[in-house]
């Protein structure tokens, strides 16, 4: 097993165990958020504090051109902007394994025996992964919330509309709006503007009971702009760690490999 691999174990049981996740049940009591701050308060308190978030991902990614192919992921995260990418091949050993740790993004191409180490921007993040976020943006849609920096220039708004509260947080340069369902507090639709145009819209789909928290088996990203993209994510075999090392999400360089700097 090559380095890579050696620092996630965890991953080998992925194929083997199951967790139990059962559907979340529907509620019928209706939510209504006294403020954006607590809407956003109820949707990050879904993710168990210090726990990484570990499953399979069944992926199906659509170009502009209407291509499509499918990708098979272990994958394990933690927010903020943690990140452990692994592809699963249909026969043989991985030959894909990426990971954002401390704001420094790490690639391992098997095959090619390339290990690539660069900053975590959007931009290269987007040369391995087929969406172009921030890792805190990327963590969070993967876990079915919304990344909400604080500072003294965001504004942050709130109101009913229809089954949903409506939450805008507004930047100098980007605007996050969410949609979260007053029935049981679902965090639903996620859409990100830029200056001029949409950058980006996540759909959030099937509720799945996790360990106490309910978390999105479906994810469907769609990317806008010049590049757009259409990513489709099924979770299966969910499950939280607890108190993992943060040198998991840490890529070791291979034995005998030079490291190829992208920045």
């Amino acid at each position: 097993m090559t380095e890579p691999r050696k620092s996630i174990p965890a991953f080998c049981l992925l194929l083997l165990v199951f967790c139990g996740c059962a559907a979340a049940p529907k509620m019928t009591a209706r939510m209504d958020f006294a403020s954006p701050e607590a809407a956003l308060e109820h949707i990050a308190a879904r993710i168990p504090a210090n726990a990484a978030l570990q499953a399979l991902a069944e992926v199906r990614v659509v170009t502009r051109e209407g291509e499509g192919y499918p990708l098979k992921l272990a994958v394990l995260l933690k927010k903020p902007a943690s990140l452990r990418v692994e592809a699963i091949p249909l026969f043989g050993v991985p030959a894909f394994f990426l990971s954002v740790h401390n704001r420094t993004l790490k690639v391992f191409l098997a095959e090619t025996r390339a290990f690539y180490i660069g900053r975590a921007t959007p931009d290269n993040v987007a040369r391995y992964l087929p969406l172009k976020m921030s890792p805190e943006d990327l963590i969070a849609v993967l876990t079915g919330t919304c990344f909400a920096p604080v500072g003294p220039e965001t504004l942050l708004q709130g109101r009913p509309e229809g089954d949903h509260y409506r939450i805008d947080l507004v930047e100098p340069l980007k605007r996050r709006s969410m949609w979260v369902r007053t029935t049981d507090g679902f965090l639903e639709r996620l859409e990100v503007y830029g200056e001029r145009q949409r950058l980006y819209r996540a759909h959030f789909e099937e509720p799945l009971r996790v360990e106490g928290t309910v978390l999105p088996q479906k994810i469907t990203i769609v990317s806008e702009g010049t590049d757009v993209v259409s990513v489709s994510i099924r979770y299966a075999d969910i499950q939280f760690l607890q108190d993992i090392d943060p040198e998991i999400f840490d890529l070791k360089t291979p034995p005998g490999i030079e490291p190829l700097y992208l920045d």
